[in-house]
């Protein structure tokens, strides 16, 4: 009897040139795949809910896979960990119908990045968070914020690449920062992003925080007529998935 199988893990991303599979990298995808494979014995195709670049984190991310193996669907993550390196956490897993895709049965994914606005930020947190010492203007963040809300073609917000012929209208379901102490915390929920979207957004914020950017000159980002890229992309170390909802 086949299954479909929804694994849930977070990973550290630390130490990976990303979550997809490249040839004599270290992937996430790799270590999982070879995970499940040790577990069911069979060749498995891992589907994953979306990508993390290098450096990047994830606190849950899903991939999905067909098995005909006997053991329990709830039981393979704890069959799974053991074969996993101490960066990645299988937390849960479950059957899900067989025309269940992680991919394209997404509705949502809620990105968080973390910026560090203390005076000195402790060795330990180098590679989990970005560090800015120059003081912010909180409301324009909030206005930045609530611009990038909506239905835009954020063409501008990724990595350039002129070869690459894709659809680059997103939506942005929520757009909102907490303080979190020391931390300053911003979020984005969205079906999908581009790639470096979020990041970029953030570079992009944090320029019109520190007033280097005008509001008028942020909203031309959006302009058709407008070839001028957003700001560089912040640290791939603040970023994190933080939730993922089918």
């Amino acid at each position: 009897m086949i299954r479909n199988v929804l694994l849930e893990t977070s990973y550290d991303g630390t130490d990976f040139a990303g979550f997809q599979y490249q040839k004599d990298e270290r992937s996430v995808e790799e270590e999982l795949r070879n995970a499940i494979r040790k577990v069911t014995g069979e060749d498995n195709r891992i589907v994953s809910c979306g990508r993390t670049d290098s450096g990047v984190h994830a606190r849950s991310h899903f991939v999905n896979f067909l098995t005909a193996s006997n053991i329990s669907p709830k039981a393979f993550s704890f069959h799974i960990q053991p074969h996993l390196p101490d960066d990645i956490l299988a937390l849960s897993s479950k059957e899900v119908s067989l025309d269940f895709h992680a991919r394209f049965s997404c509705k949502s994914k809620l990105y968080k990045y973390v910026i560090y606005r203390g005076r000195l930020m402790h060795p330990v947190f180098r590679n989990y968070k970005e560090e800015i010492s120059y003081p912010l203007d909180l409301k324009r963040l909030e206005e930045g914020l609530k611009i990038l809300e909506g239905e835009h073609d954020f063409r501008l917000f990724m990595r350039e690449d002129k070869k690459l012929k894709i659809n680059t209208v997103r939506k942005i379901d929520e757009a909102y920062f907490e303080e979190e102490g020391d931390d300053l915390a911003i979020y984005f929920k969205g079906e999908s992003f581009l790639h470096n979207q979020v990041r970029i957004m953030v570079g992009s914020l944090i320029e019109l925080s520190r007033r280097r950017l005008s509001l008028d000159d942020y909203r031309k980002f959006f302009d058709k007529d407008n070839n001028k890229r957003a700001n560089p992309a912040l640290g791939a170390q603040g970023l994190y998935l933080r939730r993922v909802e089918f």
